[in-house]
């Protein structure tokens, strides 16, 4: 049984274009089909991420952003009090 297919149109460049009628050239298949099984291996490969991995990962990276910024706080509080002796120390 063959599997549904929805039509999407989308821009190549040139490059892209001739690259995926060769392919097809050589694999006896269409340009069609050389799109979808290149997506078919780069969802395989790279997995799809679901909304709860996303959130975790937007959590942490907003931690790591809350202890940069405490960080830097630090060093601008250290840098201004340098600043402030060292300008009381000129004649």
């Amino acid at each position: 049984m063959a599997t549904a297919k929805v039509m999407t149109s989308i821009y190549l460049t040139p490059a892209q274009k001739r690259t995926l009628a060769s392919r097809a050239r050589q694999h006896r298949t269409t340009v069609s089909e050389e799109i979808r099984s290149t997506l078919d291996r780069h969802f395989k490969e790279c997995g799809t991420a679901d909304a709860s991995q996303l959130g975790v990962l937007a959590a942490e990276a907003n931690k790591a952003m809350d202890r940069m910024i405490s960080k830097l706080d630090e060093t601008h509080a250290t840098v201004a009090q340098l600043c402030k002796s060292l300008t009381r120390r000129k004649p």
